[in-house]
């Protein structure tokens, strides 16, 4: 199957940026969170939230990026990615290429990284890597 191209301008650096700037203001406290999706209007805060923190980038790509806090091993970076064409997902150079705008460091196989059913819509790439000290809100 074909790859599906990876563009990355200035336009898409700004918007990486801004979201990286938004999830490090407004990081999601995962003790809390299970009980904020009791709720339909906790989903939906929940849900407008992300979507707040999604950008599109050429050709077809979704990138999420949230800062997690409360996570088993401290504060976490967490990005989805996904190709919004039928049976097809990131590579991993794209992932981390994304990534490394997001500000994580050092390599993919460092992070942790899992496939995530979109049901119905594919599927997307999670990458996670916790960070600490002045790190946490880089």
């Amino acid at each position: 199957m074909p790859g599906t191209p990876l563009f990355i301008g200035e336009h898409e650096r700004t918007e990486l940026q801004r979201i990286r700037l938004l999830a490090n203001a407004r990081p999601v406290d995962m003790r809390t969170l299970p009980d904020l999706l009791l709720t339909p209007e906790g989903k939906a805060a929940h849900r407008d939230r992300m979507t707040g923190q999604t950008i599109a980038i050429p050709a077809a790509y979704l990138v999420t990026f949230s800062v997690e806090t409360n996570q088993p091993h401290g504060t976490a970076r967490h990005m989805s990615m996904s190709v919004q064409r039928e049976g097809r997902l990131p590579n991993g150079y794209a992932a981390w290429l994304v990534a490394q705008e997001l500000g994580f460091t050092g390599s993919l196989d460092e992070c942790t990284t899992w496939l995530e059913d979109l049901h119905g819509h594919g599927k997307a790439v999670n990458v996670v890597q916790y960070i600490t000290g002045s790190e946490a809100r880089a």
